[in-house]
């Protein structure tokens, strides 16, 4: 499960509204709750993905941040496949784990403890 949040409800710091609309109906379907995080206040939520295909120094700079605020938070960062490098910054600058773009719906599923109701 994931962190000290609010289980079932993860947030998405994201300006992509394609992640953000596939991540909601997902944890919708699931019985979950997806919140769209606008600026950097970050909601009550057992996982916080942090989108870092954009605004890369910034959201490496809100993962170090939140690290310091709350560090049991789960924090998950998402990226290109490829992306090596940022990957091993975002896991230095505090993120719990970086995952490609396409599976963030199955993370957020099994990290929320959403998907545990769906496979009931």
């Amino acid at each position: 499960m994931g962190g000290m949040g609010s289980p079932g409800t993860v947030a998405l710091v994201s300006d992509d509204l394609m992640f953000a609309s596939q991540l909601s109906t997902t944890m919708r379907r699931a019985g979950g709750n997806a919140v769209l995080v606008k600026g950097d206040a970050i909601p009550d939520a057992a996982v916080v993905f942090i989108d870092l295909n954009s605004a890369i120094e910034p959201r490496l700079a809100l993962i170090q941040r939140l690290r310091g605020e709350r560090p049991g938070l789960e924090i998950i960062g998402f990226s290109h496949h490829g992306e090596l490098e940022l990957r091993r910054r975002a896991r230095a600058a505090g993120a719990t784990r970086v995952v490609n773009n396409g599976s963030i719906q199955s993370v957020a599923l099994l990290r929320s403890g959403a998907g545990s109701a769906a496979a009931s």
